[in-house]
């Protein structure tokens, strides 16, 4: 029992400093970096990614189609589905 104890004391240390060691404001940083460069459209003068040039702005053009029209409607699908599905849960649930 002894033994037992003392493994989770260890277990319990090494999650804590394997937590601490984290640079959670790198990764935040980062991850921001990430998002700013998927970005599409006309890009603001501003842009930190410079070798990143503004995309998709005639997306669709050729048949008279907004080409941000596709992704609207399947976020829009998504959240909706996402809605419904959580309803469904708590009725069940209830």
């Amino acid at each position: 029992m002894m033994n037992m104890a003392v493994l989770m004391l260890l277990l319990g240390v090494t999650v804590v400093t394997a937590a601490m060691s984290h640079d959670y404001g790198d990764a935040l940083t980062k991850s921001i970096l990430f998002f700013e460069g998927q970005r599409s459209g006309k890009l603001p003068s501003n842009q930190r990614m410079n070798w990143r040039k503004d995309s998709a702005l005639r997306d669709g053009s050729d048949i008279g189609v907004s080409g941000y029209v596709f992704p609207c409607i399947f976020k829009h699908a998504v959240h909706k589905f996402a809605q419904w599905f959580c309803m469904l849960d708590l009725q069940i649930n209830i």
